[in-house]
């Protein structure tokens, strides 16, 4: 779990937050480094939580502020923005089970569904 959190995996949160790339530019890094993990061990869903555990961990103090807290939060991201990073994470632990397209795809749809105010029908 932690080599896990430690490995080059190339993927850019905000790409899938955001729409601003394909599944493959997103994910396809991702999915080959699970598949070189998991030649010696598998790669779970936790495996994968925890990278982002580490992720937002150090997302958080990348702009350290003593006594200040977790600034970089409270300050410089807007809460829908947080919250969208934050609820991404259960689709991306998908990748171990799902292609690419899938993950991206399931994400859009519940970003459309919840969106407000309504945008209608899932196309």
């Amino acid at each position: 779990s932690v080599k896990f959190t430690q490995c080059e995996i190339c993927f850019n949160q905000g790409f899938l937050v955001q729409a601003e790339a394909p599944p493959g530019t997103i994910f396809t890094r991702f999915r080959q480094v699970l598949k070189l993990e998991e030649r010696g061990k598998a790669v779970t869903k936790r495996d994968i939580a925890l990278y982002f555990v580490h992720w937002i961990t150090d997302l958080a103090g990348a702009e350290p502020t003593p006594l200040g807290g977790c600034e970089k939060f409270v300050i410089k991201f807007p809460l829908v923005v947080l919250n969208s990073f934050l609820h991404s994470f259960k689709f991306v632990t998908r990748i171990s089970t799902q292609s690419e397209t899938q993950v991206m795809e399931d994400y859009l749809k519940m970003r459309w569904s919840d969106h407000t105010p309504s945008l209608g029908p899932v196309p």
